[in-house]
């Protein structure tokens, strides 16, 4: 859900999440999968569905973020 609609929630929406996900990472520095999953859950809703997992693909894909599997945490990619 990329192009929002009338209907779109926004607070939902794959790009305000993602934007969150980024604010996150750049006040941690490096923060795990699942503590950057309740944070974010606390800030938007429980009932976010996929859209974390979307977001978090989306910000990969792009190459804003870095997964260290080792430690099964987020970085923000160097610029």
């Amino acid at each position: 859900m990329l192009a929002p609609t009338k209907h779109t929630k926004i607070r939902y929406s794959v790009l305000y999440i993602a934007g969150l996900i980024l604010f996150e990472i750049k006040k941690n520095g490096i923060i795990k999968y699942d503590d950057l999953k309740n944070v974010i859950i606390n800030a938007v809703d429980k009932e976010i569905g996929d859209s974390f997992t979307y977001s978090l693909s989306y910000l990969f894909l792009i190459g804003k973020i870095f997964y260290n599997q080792e430690l099964d945490s987020f970085r923000l990619a160097e610029s």
